[in-house]
């Protein structure tokens, strides 16, 4: 580790739990490393929601971050001495035409290739696993019981603290200001400093900090909400998260009321009263008991997405081989970060990560 103060071997740019979990991992691996924070991270959907899926129907490969990440949960006491009281309640995905069925069923083989367990369920056993869905709107259902539920603060913070022990250092409310692919030097608001490399992984900023350094990154922060039904029951909570992927349609029993959310990309602005009422409608169109319910927002932030959907995880090339990125997570953060802190690290040490990056790589974005 260098004495110098204005140097540093790796320096991490980024809040939140993807910057803090690459800080850690490269430490750990001996790693001089300077993470730079703007502020401490607020809390995001999965921390709302005390929960996140390991099952993504349609990307394979952000199912194979998550499963590669369980392990790492479930050790985290053990390794980094933080309790993140982990437990596994299940995640239900309903198919309601039969080509959406078809693609799920395909796709099954490849999923549990990758770690994902999956049961494939009639409608009748369907709804037992969830009694308040419409028996006549369920073609076809997966149950995974990889749906963790954990303390999200305390996965950051045990990186964070993880990071200083192994000799990080960590520098809150710092702004970047400038950023020099070929030489490495990092222009921030409380002072300069030289680095071997740097990692962008800033959430939605990344785009404007690589692009300091004249790197295009294709990400954007989107507006995103998360709601709360009226009280509905006490018999809601025992109710698994269940996604609709036609739809876009999460539900999640939450104490007597649901957790309502809906995946809708956009680049326009001021799309928010739209997607209210259109989760209202596939609430009333699945959940024929929920017809008529009010949406309470529960939680409002910004997602970094991308292109694909899918983060952003490689190393640049060309004059930019000096910056690496992790980013464009789209809500996702939390349940990739250790999968991603080690796929960075070893890009960083010039190791092969041991899994198939393409998916995250910029040309799968379109650059």
């Amino acid at each position: 580790m260098s004495d110098q103060k204005n140097t540093a071997e790796l320096v991490v740019i980024g809040s939140g739990v993807i910057a803090a979990s690459i800080a850690y991992h490269c430490a750990e691996a001996g790693v001089d490393v300077l993470l730079l924070e703007r502020d401490q991270a607020g809390a995001t959907a999965t921390q709302t929601a005390g929960a996140f899926r390991t099952y993504f129907p349609g990307r394979v490969y952000d199912s194979e971050l998550v499963v590669r990440s369980l392990a790492d949960f479930r050790s985290f006491g053990a390794t980094l001495g933080a309790d993140l009281e982990v437990t596994e309640t299940g995640m239900l995905v309903v198919a309601t035409t039969p080509e959406q069925a078809a693609e799920l069923e395909a796709e099954v083989p490849a999923q549990r290739d990758a770690g994902v367990q999956l049961e494939l369920l009639t409608v009748a056993r369907a709804v037992e696993r969830n009694p308040w869905l419409d028996p006549a709107g369920v073609e076809f259902a997966v149950w995974c019981p990889q749906m963790i539920r954990l303390r999200a603060d305390e996965v950051l913070r045990g990186y964070r603290e993880g990071a200083r022990k192994h000799g990080a250092r960590v520098v809150t409310g710092v702004t970047v200001t400038g950023l020099d692919a070929s030489t490495g030097h990092v222009a921030t608001s409380v002072g300069d400093v030289t680095a071997g490399a740097v990692v962008v992984a800033d959430a939605q900023g990344s785009g404007e900090v690589a692009a300091l350094a004249g790197l295009k990154l294709p990400v954007w922060g989107q507006f995103a909400e998360l709601f709360r039904t009226d009280p509905v029951g006490q018999d809601a909570v025992t109710t698994p998260f269940t996604f609709h992927p036609g739809a876009g349609l999460k539900t999640m029993g939450a104490g007597p009321s649901f957790l309502v959310g809906l995946e809708r990309f956009s680049t326009e602005p001021g799309m928010r009263d739209i997607w209210l009422q259109e989760a209202t409608d596939e609430v009333g169109r699945w959940y024929p008991r929920l017809r008529g319910v009010t949406l309470h927002s529960a939680w409002t932030g910004t997602l970094d997405i991308t292109p694909s959907r899918s983060g952003i995880i490689g190393r640049a090339d060309g004059a930019h081989e000096r910056i690496l990125f992790a980013t464009g997570f789209t809500g996702h953060e939390l349940s990739q970060a250790p999968a991603t802190g080690k796929i960075i690290r070893d890009l960083h040490l010039g190791r092969h990560p041991g899994v198939d990056i393409t998916p995250f790589s910029l040309a799968a974005n379109g650059v």
